[in-house]
């Protein structure tokens, strides 16, 4: 399967097109998806040709690394490949790829988030005066954050990650997820809310302003 894979890499890596022209291009006869439904290697390699061109123009507009990017996408036909037996039920079988590449990219950026400041785990070596119990709580601040953002819809909670760990702006997440750009502010407005909401019920007031 890895070899496999990366033949079909050969075929990404050489194109670089604008999602819209590739998306009118974009034709994949029912028989392909049913013989890749079925385990047919060469009807998923014919797919994945159309497909993984658009979906690394949706991708790059998120993580804007050329190595996250392939990553991402392995990780995508990866998965695909796994769930081929969908295929032949998909009419539509773009927007059901592009979900699964895109919480392929939250995947991606959950684990980035880690580095970022918010998420890091406190040092063993932090300051000797620094309170034990301010440590303590600010512990249990993030932890509360985490699982606040994991309770989030999955878009919702996509758009947060991009906006906050990103540092992507509405008009530039609208852009990336073929969204308008009023959905995305509405979007963000709800998630944080939400995060609010669920800091200040449990007393947790550290981390409100800095959402």
């Amino acid at each position: 399967m890895a070899a496999y894979v990366s033949s079909i890499f050969v075929f990404l890596v050489t194109t670089k097109t604008k999602f819209a022209a590739l998306s009118d291009k974009l034709h994949i006869p029912p028989e392909w998806l049913k013989l890749a439904g079925e385990g047919d290697e060469a009807a998923f390699t014919d797919i994945m040709q159309q497909v993984l061109p658009l979906l690394e123009v949706i991708t790059g507009k998120i993580v804007q690394s050329p190595d996250a990017v392939r990553d991402i996408l392995q990780e995508t036909m990866i998965r695909v490949w796994v769930n081929r037996d969908k295929l032949p039920e998909l009419e539509k079988p773009l927007p059901w790829l592009k979900r699964v590449a895109l919480n392929e990219t939250f995947t991606w950026l959950h684990q980035r988030a880690r580095h970022n400041k918010l998420f890091l785990p406190l040092e063993t070596d932090a300051p000797l005066e620094a309170d034990v119990t301010d440590l303590v709580s600010l512990r249990e601040t993030q932890e509360i954050l985490r699982q606040a953002i994991e309770e989030l819809p999955p878009q919702r909670k996509m758009i947060y990650h991009m906006s906050r760990v990103q540092g992507m702006k509405s008009p530039e997440i609208a852009d990336a997820l073929q969204l308008s750009h009023g959905y995305v502010k509405n979007a963000l407005t709800a998630a944080l809310a939400f995060l609010r909401e669920r800091l200040a019920a449990a007393g947790k007031f550290m981390l409100l302003y800095f959402l």
